[in-house]
Parts: C-alpha cells; structure tokens; sequence
C-alpha cells in the first residue's frame, strides 16, 4: 500500500499575487531626524477613498531576505540613503486596495537626503514635527505613525 505524501511548494518571491488564503508580509518604514518625520507624497495611482495620500517607504520582505534587509534595500530603493539605525515598533494589519497586508511597522535613522527615485510611486519627500502630520495618510502609515506617536504597539487588526 503506497501512502501519499505531499510536497511542501515554498512561495516562490517571483509571486507576489494575493491569494485568498494568504496574507502577504512587507515592512512599513517610519524615517525619523531630528524630530521630525519623513512622509511621501504617494501619486495619484495610490489614491485611497479618492484622495492623495502621503505614506512611507514599504515593500514585500523577499523569501529568505531578513528584516534588516529589507529595511537597507527599500531605504535604498525608494530614496538612495542608507540606514544607520533601525528598531521594530509594531505589528499591523492593513486591507487597503482589496489587500491583506501583515505590516512590521520599523522606525529608522538614515544618512543623506531622500531623493524620489520612484516617481511612478512618490511625487515628493517632505519632513513634518510630530504636530504637523498630515491627516491624508494611506492607512498602513496611518497605523504606524500612531503606533510612534502613542507609543502603541499594535493599532489595527
């Protein structure tokens, strides 16, 4: 009698299609210096409710990628600066877009000045104080600042 075994298929990181079973894992980066806080202006692509929102770098950590990483590579993709410091903050979760987003919210140092590197995604880079933080935020970043903000670990579920 042959007993049937089944096969384990790692998620392949060339597949970053959502499935209905399966929520997909990325890192939401808050930049903090000298008090202030680094938001994007998303283009109007990302529009959230019919608005433009302002957000923070974040991609899809990569099969076998750690999270520091993940951290570096975005940092240096989205606005060519490296990171000196990083610290995990929070855990959120985020259906934004018909998505299902498990967000490992990040606040980190970085050197140099944030170019737009990706203006299919970012219009601009602009620093805020903590009282200046604009309410147009796309709801991951919105998690995360408040997650920052009020010292919270986790904000959404």
């Amino acid at each position: 009698m042959k007993i049937g075994i089944q096969v384990y298929k790692p998620f392949l990181a060339e597949n970053t299609a959502m499935t209905e079973q399966t929520p997909m894992v990325n890192v939401d980066i808050l930049v903090i210096k000298d008090n202030k806080i680094l938001l994007g202006l998303l283009t109007k692509k990302w529009s959230y409710e019919g608005k433009q929102v302002y957000g923070v770098p974040g991609r899809d950590i990569r099969i076998k990628e750690r999270i520091s990483e993940t951290v570096e590579r975005n940092i240096r993709e989205e606005f060519g600066c490296n990171v000196t410091k990083y610290k995990i903050i929070c855990v959120n979760s985020n259906y934004a877009l018909d998505n299902h987003y498990i967000g490992i919210g990040i606040i980190a140092e970085i050197d140099g000045n944030p170019k737009v590197l990706i203006p299919e995604d970012w219009e601009k880079w602009e620093w805020f104080t903590k009282e200046e933080v604009p309410s147009n935020l796309f709801p991951a970043t919105k998690n995360l600042v408040e997650c920052y903000l009020n010292n919270k670990f986790i904000v959404s579920e």
